[in-house]
């Protein structure tokens, strides 16, 4: 079967918002962290364009592939025990 006619089924059935849960909240604790009490006077449309900043920044500096290669390491090995 093709590449992409797996990844069509698979994403019928895999939960994505973990993996964007995940990265959701890691920006909101850095935020935080950063700007203290002050985020919360933030506005939708600020917040907005700090998301866009961010996935610039890891569109140009980020390959993902070697953490996801390190995940599906470590399951494959949990579950082949």
């Amino acid at each position: 079967m093709e590449h992409e006619k797996i990844v069509s089924r698979l994403s019928l059935i895999c939960p994505s918002e973990i993996l964007y849960e995940l990265s959701m909240r890691a920006f909101l604790c850095q935020l935080a962290s950063r700007l203290g009490e002050e985020a919360l006077d933030l506005s939708a449309e600020d917040l907005e364009l700090a998301i866009q900043e961010i996935r610039a920044a890891i569109d140009h500096q980020f390959d993902p592939r070697e953490y996801i290669d390190m995940g599906l390491d470590a399951w494959l090995i949990t579950r082949n025990l």
